[in-house]
């Protein structure tokens, strides 16, 4: 077997995995998370683990445009859900395809269209909520195995969206073994098939976003009893953005789960983490089997993580640790140091140049480039390297737009829709002091200190927005350089959401892809003097 000159990059993605839910991020005692992750373990011990990974963008669709293209929401034009990398945007996949890789996806990409390639020579995907098997190979893989009847195959979405469930596929047919497996069979037809050429394979697991569901017996691993409640405050909730209000209302949580229930969610939560680390293993197996391993940078990363009750909140779309801190592992055996930790500031936006440095092998010049990030290579190598003092993140824009700017003490964040600012004292240890630690916000506090990190992080952001010539959140005539914005509609707060079920923002998200003519079960004739809801809502 020939061995390429530029070396394989293997991406592995988690959708919301949280940074503190890992093995070997745990502290030696009074672990909030007793997750089993020996795979993931392993990656750190033959790597480097980053315990200050960040998303700039806590949501699924402008968490991953980062990491395609290198570059900050702001600069993109993504920033939330529902939007869609510009055509022609040079991306990673671009970028190696010019340096003669085979670029493969496998499993979730999110991207709009769902076919959209952006460079990928091929992909198989496993999407959340396909509208059809022609554009969903797990979906369709599933049917023609006999499990057509199952009609939302990743976990019963909407108002069952954070209820804890046993997946009603058997752990062989699930996506993360799906995921996992299609991997597997990558890594042997690319030994077999082209092993004089480097490949980039980016595996996107979905979990473990909800439903919370793993398969038997994964279930069983843990007892809800193992795990900790959640760091919050009753004082919180009249702090909670726009987006925590909202985000709880859509998952049906925002009565307020009892505690049974989010020990329950936690136990299923890392039951899921503990699934993806199994064929984590796989995969790493197959990579030593086909000789590969030492000729592979590995990557581990996340979208963003899960706020799973801490600050009295659920889901993403915050800038708390849960929500925005992510696993961030780079293994290279025999290129970068094995089991060292690292303290840098990193975020996805590093990813791009990261990769690119190893594909060229040479250190990446992000400005030449267009890059937003840094090449972590070099800190990976020595951790008295120098790294960024400020991280800049965001979410959505104008009314709607969530702001951050953090060092590795502070984190500023300005909600728009609210109007507000938060200065959130993350502290520089790690383990659950870091959660309790940011149930208090600091933004009209006296202490000097903080009133110094407030002025010099808001700074930081205006700065950057302006330098980069992005004015949708900038007004110069504000004292503090900020536009102020009308206050968004809350239509929980206006409507009876008995009597305009539609518009209260509640999740209701039905399946898709078996609502036409002869597939839907809801359809049959003996069910004719049943009235069913519309699964678009209303």
């Amino acid at each position: 077997m020939t061995t390429p000159a530029r070396p394989n990059i293997l991406l592995i993605m988690a959708d919301q995995h949280r940074g503190d839910v890992l093995g070997c991020a745990q502290p030696e005692t009074g672990a909030p998370w007793p997750v089993q992750t020996p795979n993931l373990d392993r990656l750190a011990r033959e790597g480097v683990r980053f315990r200050r990974g960040y998303t700039e963008s806590p949501v699924c669709v402008s968490a991953r445009s980062i990491l395609l293209t290198g570059r900050l929401p702001h600069r993109t034009g993504v920033v939330d859900n529902g939007y869609s990398v510009r055509p022609g945007t040079v991306t990673l996949p671009v970028l190696l395809a010019s340096r003669g890789y085979h670029g493969q996806a496998i499993g979730k990409m999110h991207f709009t269209p769902v076919r959209e390639h952006h460079g990928l020579d091929r992909m198989w995907l496993s999407e959340e909520i396909p509208a059809g098997p022609d554009e969903d190979d797990f979906l369709r893989e599933m049917i023609d195995a006999g499990f057509g009847h199952v009609e939302e195959p990743h976990g019963a979405r909407h108002e069952m969206y954070y209820i804890p469930q046993v997946s009603q596929l058997p752990s062989d047919r699930h996506t993360t073994a799906w995921t996992g497996a299609r991997t597997v069979d990558y890594l042997r037809e690319h030994a077999r098939d082209r092993s004089g050429q480097p490949f980039f394979c980016w595996t996107s697991f979905i979990k473990p976003h909800p439903p919370f569901d793993p398969p038997v017996p994964w279930h069983t691993l843990y007892r809800p009893t193992d795990f900790s409640l959640p760091a919050r405050r009753d004082d919180e909730l009249a702090r909670h953005t726009h987006y925590h209000v909202r985000q709880n209302r859509f998952k049906w949580t925002d009565a307020g789960p009892d505690d049974h229930l989010v020990r329950l969610m936690r136990s299923y939560y890392a039951a899921s983490v503990s699934f993806v680390d199994h064929w984590v293993g796989q995969i790493l197996d197959t990579l030593e089997l086909l000789n590969l391993r030492e000729n592979t940078l590995v990557l581990y990363v996340a979208d963003h993580g899960e706020y799973l009750g801490d600050h009295h909140a659920f889901g993403k779309r915050g800038y708390h640790d849960p929500a925005c801190r992510i696993p961030y592992i780079l293994s290279w055996p025999g290129t970068l140091p094995a089991g060292e930790v690292r303290d840098h500031l990193v975020g996805l936006v590093d990813v791009v140049p990261t990769i690119l440095g190893a594909a060229d092998g040479a250190h990446v010049d992000v400005r030449a480039n267009d890059l937003d990030g840094m090449d972590l290579l070099d800190v990976a190598r020595d951790g008295s390297a120098p790294g960024r003092e400020v991280l800049i993140g965001q979410l959505a824009e104008g009314p709607l737009g969530l702001y951050l700017a953090m060092d590795p003490t502070w984190k500023y964040v300005y909600s728009a829709p609210d109007d507000r600012e938060y200065l959130i004292r993350r502290g520089t240890h790690d383990g659950p002091e870091v959660d309790w630690n940011e149930c208090d916000d600091f933004a009209t506090s006296d202490d000097h200190e903080a009133s110094e990190a407030l002025a010099r992080l808001r700074s930081a952001l205006v700065s950057r927005f302006g330098s980069d010539g992005y004015v949708t959140p900038l007004d110069a005539s504000d004292r503090h350089g900020l536009r102020r914005f009308p206050a968004p509609s809350k239509p929980w707060a206006e409507f009876d959401e008995m009597e305009r079920i539609s518009v209260v923002a509640r999740g209701w998200q039905y399946a898709r892809w078996n609502r036409g003519a002869g597939q839907d079960p809801r359809a049959a004739p003996s069910l004719a003097a049943y009235r069913f809801p519309d699964p678009l809502g209303g």
